[in-house]
């Protein structure tokens, strides 16, 4: 029987995978897109994370690829609609980083409230600032999570135990449980942002959330209120973000995505703001366990006769659907 041919285009430990010896994995983590298209009409699955983007011209050549797995949350470097055209099967394993993001998410919010970035420096340059830095504790707080999937909702777990008061909001009808576990109430979007201490994102990047926090919806938060993104950087409008925190119209933003990754954003440098390179994921743990969770998808895949021959019949539309969160 003729092997299945995997094309690993990022940097992942292949082991971790876990493909038997009926897969035939090639290895190359820095290939180009050119070299991508030259080759994709060889391979079987693609298996990806954020680096590689896989196009509509990409898959255009793809003649025998029937499926695209990335390693990680969202789909968005990957064009959905030109795989469902061609009944290519594209799936992710966002599972395995919500413990991970939910933590990076309050970190950084913790940061915020406490200025420890701005305290730290000041204190490493020699300085004792101790009246400087008053904060605010996260306890008796309303935290308002914009997306109430996976990581939306490990989130709220978090807050709940410290202390904190939540709203929610998302386009899809969560779990009534869930939100009764969490002591949650669910609110319009422009309610969440009047009425939050701290918000925070974990939605998909899609023509809807493109921008979702606009001027108008900044203009509404607190000025005491902070705002964390480590959803996609594209939810927030950077422009608008970087003119609300110089006016001081909001107390702080915490950021671990941009708009135009890798490229160093302007926000990074506007006041009262904590920046990271996205690595909300970026722990051993979280990312042995994408991998691990991609190599799965990959065998359960073709342990589908039937749907593995015809090519595939789902795409990324059906993971998620109509959810506006993330995980």
């Amino acid at each position: 029987m003729e092997k299945h041919r995997v094309l690993v285009c990022d940097a992942m430990d292949v082991a971790t995978l876990g493909l038997s010896e009926d897969f035939e994995v090639d290895y190359s983590p820095k290939i180009t897109r050119d070299e991508l298209a030259a080759k994709v009409g060889s391979y079987d699955v693609l298996a990806v994370r954020s680096r590689t983007k896989v196009d509509a011209g990409v898959i255009a050549q793809a003649t025998r690829l029937k499926l695209v797995v990335r390693a990680g949350s969202g789909v968005d470097n990957i064009d959905t609609d030109a795989a469902g055209a061609r009944g290519i099967e594209v799936d992710s394993s966002p599972e395995s980083l919500v413990e991970s993001v939910a933590e990076h998410v309050f970190g950084m919010m913790v940061a915020l409230a406490r200025g420890t970035v701005s305290a730290d420096a000041s204190t490493k340059a020699g300085l004792w600032e101790k009246e400087r830095f008053v904060g605010v504790e996260l306890r008796g707080k309303t935290l308002g999570i914009v997306g109430m999937g996976r990581i939306g909702t490990r989130v709220g777990e978090i807050a709940k135990a410290l202390g904190m008061k939540l709203v929610g909001h998302d386009v899809a009808e969560v779990p009534s449980e869930t939100l009764e576990s969490l002591g949650c109430k669910m609110v319009d979007l422009d309610s969440l942002f009047a009425s939050s201490d701290f918000i925070t994102l974990h939605v998909p990047l899609t023509a809807e959330t493109r921008h979702l926090v606009d001027g108008r919806r900044l203009s509404l938060m607190k000025r005491t209120a902070f705002i964390v993104n480590t959803a996609r950087g594209a939810v927030i409008d950077e422009a608008a973000l970087i003119e609300a925190l110089e006016a001081k119209e909001i107390a702080g933003a915490g950021l671990d995505v941009f708009e135009a990754e890798p490229r160093i954003a302007d926000v990074v440098t506007a006041p009262n703001t904590i920046t990271t390179p996205h690595i909300g994921g970026q722990t051993d743990d979280a990312q042995a366990g994408a991998v691990g969770a991609a190599g799965a998808k990959i065998r359960e895949f073709f342990r589908r006769p039937q749907l593995a021959a015809a090519g595939g019949t789902e795409t990324a539309a059906t993971l998620g659907e109509g959810r506006l969160a993330n995980q």
